[in-house]
């Protein structure tokens, strides 16, 4: 199995969404299960969850230029990505207001065009820097923020499993509004 899985691992670095969701289903129960060890040390009430660290661990892959050579390489290197997602989401913890995520799905349709404040630009801006890090999640963000699809309409509308669909949208709400409390 490893050099299948170091192969699909390749072929998804290249843009592959078929490998990329292959090497997800393959890897995700035991790097679920990393996540969940790794949160267990941290403090209590801690806001991110083991699937959303699994998710963030993904996109971070997906960046990652690095060469993997085998299957216990792919899950030491998730682990170590997985501490340092910790270590920013600590960095970026800020006692200020925090931004309810509500106010992506007012800030993101286009019908607001000719007012449009400082705030909804940066959304659409931020919104836009998601779309080129991972279309798929942006899509679920835009179907559920702005269309007011339900997780079911848009894992059918996808082909993908409802679990998937909520964690994608909450990651990228969650990715977005972290991006504008900076």
């Amino acid at each position: 199995m490893t050099e299948a899985f170091v192969s699909l691992f390749e072929k998804a670095q290249l843009g592959d969404r078929i490998a990329r969701d292959a090497v997800y289903r393959l890897a995700f129960h035991r790097l679920r299960v990393i996540a969940s060890a790794l949160l267990g040390r941290e403090r209590r009430g801690h806001t991110l969850q083991p699937t959303a660290l699994v998710s963030e661990l993904f996109l971070k892959l997906h960046r990652m230029e690095t060469r993997i050579l085998n299957e216990d390489h792919f899950f030491r290197i998730s682990a170590r990505a997985m501490r340092q997602v910790l270590v920013d989401h600590a960095r970026g913890k800020k006692p200020a207001a925090l931004l309810p995520a509500e106010l992506i799905s007012q800030l993101l349709p286009a019908n607001n065009e000719a007012g449009q404040t400082e705030l909804s630009i940066a959304v659409k801006l931020i919104f836009e820097k998601l779309r080129s890090m991972d279309s798929t999640v942006a899509e679920t963000v835009w179907l559920r923020s702005v269309e007011g699809f339900t997780v079911d309409e848009i894992s059918r509308a996808q082909g993908r499993e409802m679990w998937r669909v909520r964690a994608d949208y909450d990651f990228g709400v969650k990715w977005m509004v972290n991006r504008l409390k900076r």
